[in-house]
Parts: structure tokens; C-alpha cells; sequence
């Protein structure tokens, strides 16, 4: 079904919604003449309504959204409730009672607030076709509706002790349901159009307009979704939880199914499959050199993979052009993934010497890497599709026949009713991601001149790696940074009305506000995942503070009763979305506008300034920036830089920055460490810098990457030093001789020991006689001669070592 643009976020699975849900008894329960007289009910309202005009808010909410409740069943409502028990009103405009009695018992009370405890769902109307995830720019439209939804859930959840968990948000043409308990509240919804399903004159579809058959099922989702009874307790079925709780359910195992089946996939053929043929391919591009080196083959064979499943990731989402006819002739989902799946049906035979499929996964590859305007793709820059990233990957060619095989596996699934499409959009990041912690345990061997690929059960203990579960990343963020949210929120509160009590001028006022502002002091929170594997603990980290941030706009907003406030970040939200909009319409790229609404960019923020890293395996690092990219993916804009926050290290083997330098003084002059403590203290203003960048552009993400070299040239001399001054304290020498090796070290009669050190002065191994210091000789050649760890890491071991920074 084309009903990608019909149904959008990720409440409810988008294969339960296109097919899954005709198998639950709620779907049978509504009949066909039921769907009819509801279709003729709405068909009668949007024939009345001024679709071409320009009807308000009022006139919305009155002429066409309660009119269309009232269809779905809606006929015990109450309108404009206040949820507050006293200050400003914070009143969202319905509350749907699921019957009669209910509406009666509510009416008793007399505080408006207490009456949501016995709602079913509230609901906030918009002005017909008002975006829903961004400010206005009208006079009267304060907020960001979805901003405003989310503040009402989180508001009706406290009030009600979590009996009342649904709001549907609507502008009459799109209608949206959220549930305020989904991990990533204002991410986690299901939001309809419902303008599409009834064909509403104006829409301009093109080719992808919805066939009949295709509208007709849209509708009944819409009336199975929102009807009365889908928020209610189902009487006639083993669980009693409502429509929206099984079906929530149904999805999540349908996604694991699908997760997996293509994890098993990936282990016992794709992978293994990759390998073979990439080091087979290596050999032939030169059968004179000596075989490829296994680790190379291994990563080569990863990259690769994660390749493929990033694009068909990003396809299946809209993440890249595909509704761009000037893609198709480009992008995988036809002229590979459907050609593949076509000729596969057919037992066609693939060629063993052609390699089409491999060049145009390679052109796509380089084209996501470095943009191309003629097909509408904005340049991603991300690490994942660099050339030299994967070198071996550029001097070889798969033919079609593997790319074949591996495309189809990642591309269609056998079932009981035959060969299935799978559509990552069901898909979550922590699910790919969790298919990277499983190949930790397997290895690229070579066995009798064959490469295979073995498990290796000791590979994750290795590594140090291991998959965090959803309700323990849950239980960590509450835990560690709901008291550190709080706070800001609440030394706002205190500056508002210790603001409101001034007699200073009110502009003046609003600035010290703003410096207060708790959205924004929330991105200066620092979190580090001292073990991240692939990024599932980051993943839910971006969701949590997203969520946060946002609310915390809207909350801001309402509580200042004594002038209007605005978030200063609303201002460099909708400058990040301008700069994106105006880079697309100079180079031709294809940039939907709903795709870089609000919480796209809060969520692009929330990456790049809060988020770190460290794990001791490098391709888990590339790998968690990969889930990252994906997860926070905002069309028209590269993929942020994250090398300065997600490094490859050991989070337990390091010293402390003040710490080391003490030792090093305690061994010797601590005058040798000025130039490279001014150098590397210099440092600082160049990472101030590039958390100041957006890389809203490619050229911010370019000066990022630029400023970060510089950090790393200018804090490296310091790095090694200390690094060696940490060696030393673990080889513990005590001995006379060792210790006065040491001090002549550290005096410099050896060389420059920061240069020793770097491994660009060969004076320590002509000047230490091994017999007069036999402890510190060997150790000290063995830590020149051991991998030395990234010039960042002595930085990160400062800020990892911290966990959760709420300084």
C-alpha cells in the first residue's frame, strides 16, 4: 500500500496498521455498514466545511471536529476543563467521557481538574490544516500544538495517578492520537490524514495518490483507531485492555518477530556470505598479494552491511528522497530491491561476472555521502559511507549473483503465506542495533584456505559489550535524570516569580528569564554511556531529553502569567529549520516540510550537545553513531558530527587530568608540562566551538570535524605524557635504581620526554642501559611499542568518569 504519507509516527506498527489489524476481533466488530454510515456522516461534514478556505479555529472546532467525534460515538463530551487548581488556565478544549453516567459523576465535582480522572481521552482542536509540530507564525496561535499535547498529558497523568493516558490533537484534516506512557512521547503516536483518506479537493498526491481500496481501509483504521469503543475495556476477549493497549502490543511482537528473523538471517547467511565473497573478491583484484587479512575482511564485511541496512532503513522511512521521481533510477527499494525480488520469484539466475547491483549500491553510497542535487539527495557526510572508511570495499566488486542473495535476504522473508516484503519502517534502531551486539560474538576465520565465519562466545566478554534491556535504560534515566530535570524546572519556576515580583521593565525581566530558560539549560546537560555498545542505552537517552525539552517549552510558557514568554530555543529551532529550507531550494534537494518539524530538531540538538560515549571495540563506536544518525535523522542536514562526544576507550583505565600531573611532578620538574598544558587548555575554545555548531549545513559539519583536529593536535603531547605517567604508577617501581632512571627521565637527560613519549624521539631508547634500570626500560619500551590509545581520550576520561554531569 502507497500509505506511507497517510499514516505517520510509530505508535502502532506501520505493517499492523496496513494489515495486521484486520486479524484483531475490533476490526471485525466494526461492519461494513457501521464503516459506511460513519464514512457518509464525515463525507456529509467536509461537504460543508470551507476545505478552500481559510476557516478559524473556532470554526474548525465547531463545524467540523466535534461533528466528526460526535460520528466516531463522542456524545458525552465536556469543553474547555481547566487543569489548573489555581494561576494562569491551562485548558485543553475536550474531555470524552465513555458514557453518560461517567459525564454525570464527573460533573459533581466542582474543580474542573478533578473531573479528567473519569475521562477517557481529551482532545485539543487546531485551526483546519495548522501544522501540528511547529510555532505559528499567526497572530493568536501561541505554542506548538504537539508542544502543547505533550504538556497536557504530562499534566492530566500527575492529576489523574495515570487513569487518563490519551489525547487526540487535530487540525480537522490530520488526526492524532498520543499515549502518555510510550517511551518517547511526543515521537510515539499515530497520526492519520484523514483529508487524504477522504479525498479532499486541493491535495496534490501525484503519484502516489491512494487507490479506492487503499482509502477504503485507511477509513476503517480511522474509525477502528478513534471510535468510543477502541478506548474502552473490550468485553468479549481474553484481555480486557483496550483496542489501542493489544494492538500496541501486537505490534511490539510483530517487530520483534521481524527483528528476529533478520537477525538470524544476518548470522547465518548474510554475514557469513559477505565475508566470503569479500575475501574472495580480494584475492582476485590481486592474485599475487597474500590473502586478506581477516580483521580487514571482518570490517569490511560490517561496513558493508550496515550500509545496506541503513538505506533500507532510510527508504522505508522517507529518510531519503523516494518520493522524488528523479530518485527511482537511483535508490535501492526498486531498481535493486524490487528487480531482486521480481527475478527471485521467477527462479531467475543471477550473473556471476556482472556487478549492477554493486554499482548502484556503490553510487548510491557515494551520493549519500557527498549529495547529488539531480536526484534530490542532500549530502549526509556521514563516516559510515566515506571511501576511505572502507578501502578494501573501493578495490573490489561483488557480482550480482551474491548481491543478489544478500539483498533478498534482507529484503523478503518467508512466511506460511509466502515471501513477504520487510519494511524496516516497523523496525526500530535498538533493534538493528541489537544485530550488532550479536555478530560481537562471532569472528571471520579461515579454515583449509575457506574464510567462514565461527561463533566466538568469549568475543562480548572481550569486548566488554552487552545489550541493555528497554525497562532497564527506562529505570537508569528516571533514576539518574528525572531529579536533574526537576531542578531546572524548578529554578525556573522560582525566577518567575521572584521576576513577576520586580519593578524593573518587563523586557528586562523577560532576559533574566531567559537566561533561566529550562529547555535550554537542559541541553547543557552532559550524559555518558561508559559501555555503549551499539548505542541502545543513547538511543533511549535522546528519546528521554527530547521529550523533556520539549515539554519544558511548553510548560515555560504557561507558567509566566505576568508577560508572554517564548523559549529562546524556539527562535534557534526555527533558524536551524530556515537555514535547512533555504540550503534545500538553492541545490535542488528534496526537503518535505514535516520533516523538520519541532522534535526533529530538538532531537538533532539533544545528539549533539548532551550525548557521549565510549566503548572499547571501534566498530561498536561506528556502529552507535550509525543508531544515532538514524534515530535522529533530520532530512536536508548531514549527519551531525559526533566524533568529539562518542570516542573508542577503556571508561575504567585512565587518570584524572589533575591527577596525573601531580605524579608527573612528583617524578620531576613539572616545568616541561607548561607548553603543553597552555597548548592543550587552548584546547578548550575549540570544543566550545563545536558544540556551538548545529551542522544545520555541510559546511558546519565540515568546521567540526576541523576544529575537532585541532583539539586532538593540541591536547595530543599532553595526552601521551600523561598517558605514560599513568603507565609508570601501574608498573609500581620502587626500586632505588628505577627511581632515579625516573627522575633522570622526567629531567629531560634522555630528550624531551613529551616528545619520548608521542614516540617521536628515539632518546629514550639510546639513553637508558636496561642493566641500570631494569624496571623502567622494558616498561617503558613496552608502552612505546603498545597501541597508544586516540590523543581525545585523556578529555573523555575526564568527562566519562563523571557518568551524569549536572554541573
Amino acid at each position: 500500500m502507497t500509505t506511507g504519507s497517510v499514516f505517520r509516527g510509530s505508535l502502532f506498527a506501520h505493517d499492523f496498521l496496513t494489515g495486521g489489524i484486520a486479524d484483531m476481533p475490533d476490526w471485525t466488530a466494526v461492519d461494513d455498514a457501521s464503516v459506511a454510515a460513519i464514512h457518509a456522516r464525515v463525507r456529509d461534514v467536509l461537504a460543508r466545511f470551507p476545505v478552500a478556505g481559510d476557516p478559524n479555529e473556532a470554526q474548525t472546532e465547531n463545524d467540523l471536529i466535534w461533528p466528526v467525534l460526535g460520528a466516531l460515538g463522542w456524545t458525552d463530551t465536556l469543553r474547555q476543563q481547566n487543569l489548573s487548581a489555581r494561576g494562569r488556565e491551562d485548558v485543553p478544549d475536550g474531555l470524552l467521557f465513555a458514557d453518560r453516567d461517567t459525564k454525570d459523576q464527573a460533573n459533581r465535582f466542582r474543580e474542573e481538574w478533578r473531573r479528567y480522572r473519569l475521562g477517557a481521552a481529551l482532545v485539543e482542536s487546531k485551526r483546519w490544516r495548522r501544522p501540528l509540530d511547529r510555532r505559528s507564525e499567526r497572530r493568536g496561535e501561541e505554542g506548538t500544538p504537539s508542544t502543547q499535547m505533550l504538556r497536557y498529558l504530562r499534566r492530566v497523568d500527575d492529576l489523574t495517578e495515570g487513569k487518563l493516558r490519551w489525547g487526540m490533537l487535530t487540525n480537522g484534516a490530520r488526526w492524532r492520537l498520543y499515549h502518555a506512557g510510550a517511551r518517547a512521547v511526543s515521537e510515539q503516536f499515530l497520526d492519520i490524514d484523514l483529508a487524504a483518506v477522504m479525498d479532499v479537493p486541493g491535495r496534490n498526491e501525484g503519484l502516489f495518490a491512494l487507490t479506492d481500496g487503499e482509502r477504503r481501509h485507511a477509513f476503517k483504521v480511522f474509525v477502528t483507531v478513534f471510535r468510543r469503543e477502541a478506548f474502552l475495556p473490550a468485553p468479549d476477549v481474553a484481555d480486557p485492555e483496550s483496542f489501542h493497549l493489544r494492538a500496541i502490543d501486537r505490534g511490539r511482537f510483530h517487530e520483534r518477530r521481524v527483528a528476529d528473523n533478520l537477525s538470524g538471517i544476518v548470522f547465518r547467511r548474510v554475514f557469513p556470505q559477505l565475508a566470503a565473497a569479500i575475501a574472495d573478491a580480494a584475492r582476485d583484484a590481486n592474485p599475487r598479494a597474500e590473502p586478506a587479512d581477516l580483521q580487514e575482511v571482518r570490517a569490511a564485511s560490517l561496513i558493508l552491511l550496515y550500509r545496506l541496512l541503513f538505506i533500507l532503513y532510510a527508504e522505508d522511512r522517507d529518510l531519503l528522497p523516494v518520493r522524488d521521481a528523479r530518485y527511482d533510477d537511483y535508490g535501492l527499494r526498486e531498481k535493486v530491491r524490487g528487480d531482486v525480488g521480481r527475478r527471485k520469484d521467477q527462479n531467475d539466475t543471477f550473473s556471476t561476472t556482472a556487478a549492477r547491483y554493486w554499482s548502484a549500491i556503490d553510487d548510491l553510497c557515494r551520493a549519500i555521502d557527498a549529495g547529488d542535487g539531480s536526484i534530490g539527495l542532500p549530502p549526509y557526510n556521514g563516516g559510515l559511507f566515506k571511501q576511505e572508511n572502507a578501502p578494501l570495499l573501493t578495490r573490489i566488486r561483488l557480482g550480482d549473483r551474491v548481491m543478489a542473495d544478500v539483498i533478498d535476504a534482507l529484503s523478503f522473508e518467508e512466511t506460511p503465506e509466502g515471501r513477504r516484503y520487510i519494511n524496516y519502517r516497523g523496525l526500530s534502531v535498538q533493534q538493528l542495533g541489537s544485530i550488532y551486539e550479536r555478530l560481537l560474538e562471532h569472528e571471520v576465520t579461515r579454515e583449509d584456505g575457506a574464510v567462514s565465519v565461527r561463533l566466538n562466545p568469549f568475543a562480548r566478554k572481550g569486548s566488554g559489550s552487552y545489550y541493555t534491556p528497554d525497562d532497564l535504560v527506562g529505570l537508569i534515566l528516571k533514576e539518574t535524570l528525572a531529579p536533574l530535570v526537576e531542578a531546572r524546572k524548578s529554578a525556573f519556576l522560582k525566577a518567575v516569580e521572584t521576576e513577576g515580583k520586580r519593578r524593573a521593565p518587563e523586557d528586562q525581566r523577560r532576559a533574566r528569564l531567559a537566561a533561566r530558560d529550562p529547555a535550554a539549560r537542559l541541553l547543557e546537560l552532559r550524559i555518558c554511556d561508559p559501555a555503549m555498545g551499539s548505542g541502545h542505552f543513547l538511543v533511549g537517552l535522546v528519546d528521554y531529553l527530547a521529550d523533556e525539552v520539549i515539554a519544558a517549552m511548553a510548560e515555560a510558557e504557561i507558567a509566566v502569567d505576568w508577560t508572554a514568554y517564548v523559549s529562546p530555543l524556539a527562535a534557534r529551532i526555527g533558524e536551524i529549520r530556515t537555514r535547512i529550507q533555504a540550503n534545500a531550494a538553492d541545490e535542488n534537494w528534496t526537503v518535505a516540510d514535516e520533516q523538520l518539524d519541532d522534535r526533529h530538531i530538538v532531537r538533532r540538538m539533544v545528539l549533539k550537545r548532551c550525548v557521549y560515549g565510549v566503548d572499547k571495540n571501534a566498530m561498536a563506536v561506528e556502529l552507535a553513531k550509525v543508531s544515532l544518525w538514524l534515530h535522529t535523522f533530520t532530512v536536508g542536514a548531514p549527519l551531525g558530527f559526533l566524533d568529539h562526544h562518542l570516542r573508542c576507550g577503556d571508561s575504567l583505565f585512565g587518570s584524572w587530568v589533575r591527577g596525573g600531573m601531580d605524579k608527573a611532578s612528583a617524578y620531576g620538574s613539572p616545568l616541561l608540562l607548561n607548553g603543553p598544558m597552555r597548548r592543550a587548555l587552548g584546547a578548550a575554545a575549540g570544543m566550545k566551538a563545536i558544540e556551538g555548531l548545529t551542522d544545520a549545513e555541510i559546511a558546519e559539519a565540515r568546521r567540526s570535524a576541523g576544529h575537532y583536529a585541532e583539539v586532538r593536535e593540541k591536547t595530543g603531547p599532553l595526552d601521551a605524557f600523561l598517558s605514560l605517567v599513568h603507565a609508570l604508577d601501574w608498573l609500581d617501581l620502587k626500586d632505588r635504581d628505577d627511581a632515579a632512571a625516573l627522575r633522570a627521565f622526567f629531567d629531560g637527560q634522555f630528550g624531551d620526554p613529551v616528545r619520548i613519549a608521542q614516540g617521536i624521539d628515539p632518546g629514550i631508547a639510546q639513553g637508558i642501559d636496561p642493566g641500570t634500570a631494569p624496571g623502567i626500560a622494558p616498561g617503558i619500551a613496552k608502552k612505546r611499542e603498545a597501541p597508544r590509545r586516540d590523543p581525545g581520550r585523556r578529555g573523555a576520561r575526564t568527562a566519562h568518569g563523571a557518568g551524569v554531569d549536572g554541573a
